[in-house]
């Protein structure tokens, strides 16, 4: 079989370090999704950066006066999909994230700092 050829050819590399637990979390949730680590962790961060612009583009447009509710309904998600992998976890049983303690504390920090 042969090898699909790209219209544009991915030539150029990012290379990033990572503690050996977060390697071993890629490499478990890229084979869980039947995908191999190099392609998983560019979806990943590819994905992240189309969130960011999008989210970075919707708060711009946002008046001081919606902006709370903006962050509020942002957090609500997030709210909702800590509780769903909570949830998850408690059902099999699988440890916490070795990342997740940080993704709190980042939660913390942005929820300290809506403007009351």
């Amino acid at each position: 079989m042969r090898r699909r050829r790209d219209a544009e050819p991915r030539s150029h590399q990012f290379n990033l370090s990572l503690t050996a637990s977060e390697l071993e979390s890629i490499k478990r949730r890229a084979e869980a999704v039947g995908m191999r680590p190099v392609h998983f962790g560019r979806a990943l961060i590819l994905e992240s950066v189309r969130h960011l612009d999008k989210n970075r583009q919707a708060v711009a447009t946002h008046t001081d006066g919606n902006l709370r509710q903006f962050i509020h309904a942002q957090l609500i998600r997030l709210g909702n999909n800590l509780n769903q992998m909570m949830r998850h976890l408690h059902r099999t049983g699988d440890p916490l994230p070795a990342d997740l303690e940080p993704l709190l504390r980042d939660i913390r920090h942005i929820i300290a700092q809506v403007p009351k």
